[in-house]
């Protein structure tokens, strides 16, 4: 592959990651404040959900009223920024 085809891949990944992370936030912080027959919550529930369902099967029985899911979320998010788009920013 070329350098400059790793870098607008490892640049793509890299922004979707960062999207991704400010979405998670911004569902955070909906969950607080936000109306949920607000159309811009019902958007970002529609996004961020399908994103913590998976890791909600195994967290649903954690005991308290702290849902996980989004934290693990945003850890994986981390995880994938400094594994792999760090390996592509090496190679290119």
């Amino acid at each position: 592959m070329d350098v400059a085809m790793v870098n607008g891949i490892r640049a793509v990944i890299e922004y979707l990651l960062q999207f991704a992370m400010l979405l998670v936030f911004v569902s955070i912080l909906v969950s607080f404040v936000g109306d949920s027959s607000n159309q811009i919550v019902q958007m970002i529930y529609a996004i961020t959900e399908p994103m913590y369902r998976p890791i909600r099967k195994f967290t649903k029985n954690i005991p308290g009223p702290f849902d996980w899911a989004p934290f693990i979320v945003i850890l994986i998010i981390i995880f994938l920024q400094n594994s792999i788009v760090a390996w592509m920013r090496g190679y290119g």
